[in-house]
């Protein structure tokens, strides 16, 4: 379809509509009276037209409050549902843990567990301490015989 059709088209379908000017009224008239092919496409889109405005228009059985209740019901019942199957999942899981734990071999617990280390054993022996007379011997340094020699400081 070239531009000059194209802009033919638009003008009758603005014509059928009651969208153009006086100006292009009279144009669009002067083209049926002369145009065959303009007359073909006035007849076809004004028998679309008609069949357009006899289609039945489909009544609203509820309401827009209706509806949206309607749906937010729905998702309601969805989220129950998924909650219902988490709580089953879950009491199922209980449930094997249970029976696992019962069932073990040689009742060792599959459970893990903390290493604990040995306590030593506590003797009850008193606690010793002496301040004049230690319960070992402590050795007496050497002292070197260039320090015997050497008048101490109170002799000078």
């Amino acid at each position: 379809m070239d531009s000059l059709q194209r802009d033919r088209f638009e003008l009758l379908s603005a014509y059928i509509d009651g969208e153009v000017t006086a100006a292009e009224r009279y144009q669009v008239q002067e083209l049926l009276s002369e145009d065959p092919n303009m007359q073909r496409l006035y007849t076809r889109l004004m028998k679309l037209r008609q069949g357009l405005q006899q289609l039945p228009v489909p009544t609203r059985e509820t309401t827009a409050p209706e509806t949206a209740e309607q749906v937010f019901s729905k998702i309601d019942r969805r989220r129950s549902r998924k909650a219902f199957i988490w709580g089953g999942a879950a009491v199922a899981a209980l449930f094997v843990s249970a029976v696992s734990g019962v069932f073990s071999g040689g009742g060792r617990s599959l459970l893990p567990q903390l290493a604990q280390s040995p306590q030593p054993e506590v003797t009850s022996e008193p606690l010793m301490i002496s301040a004049n007379q230690p319960v070992i011997e402590i050795p007496k340094t050497a002292v070197p015989d260039s320090e015997r020699l050497r008048p101490s400081s109170n002799e000078r």
